[in-house]
């Protein structure tokens, strides 16, 4: 009975110091955790703020600027050669009289075709007519700067 009793005192101590140790460096990581120290002064404060107080009226950014952008439909998509094709869209964010560009992929780099300009009103539309004489098809776009519209492809026959 005596090497039980012996058994279990060593037992128990050993359990408490590891209990001991493990609460010491649990204790030592959470202040290495935390950097800042608390504000004093906030944990003092008996008065909650005021749903005013912290909403400006005015706000203090700039609101975002919209993106541009630029859409483009063919009034036909099959011709033959030597028809004209009328491109019509509305822009946003561009100016009335911006110059806008419509672009043919010569199947190396894009090339400029044609010019137009914004026309002035609400709805900041364009329209362009091109002759197509080429056979095959051909891929076509508006661009205006970085902004660009889809890529419409008309069959030429």
């Amino acid at each position: 009975m005596k090497s039980s009793l012996r058994t279990r005192s060593t037992r128990g101590l050993a359990a408490g110091a590891l209990s001991v140790a493990l609460l010491t460096s649990a204790a030592a990581t959470a202040f290495a955790a935390d950097p800042v120290a608390p504000d004093p002064a906030a944990s003092m404060s008996t008065k909650a703020p005021s749903p005013t107080a912290t909403k400006s009226s005015k706000p203090t950014h700039k609101p975002a600027v919209t993106a541009a952008s630029i859409t483009i439909r063919a009034n036909r998509t099959e011709v033959k050669s030597g028809q004209s094709v009328t491109f019509t869209g509305q822009t946003n964010g561009l100016k009335a009289g911006d110059r806008l560009d419509l672009q043919r992929f010569d199947g190396k780099k894009w090339v400029t075709v044609k010019t137009a300009t914004v026309k002035k009103g609400s709805k900041a539309t364009y329209t362009l007519v091109i002759k197509l004489t080429g056979m095959g098809k051909e891929m076509l776009r508006v661009v205006h700067g970085k902004t660009m519209s889809r890529t419409v492809t008309i069959t030429v026959k």
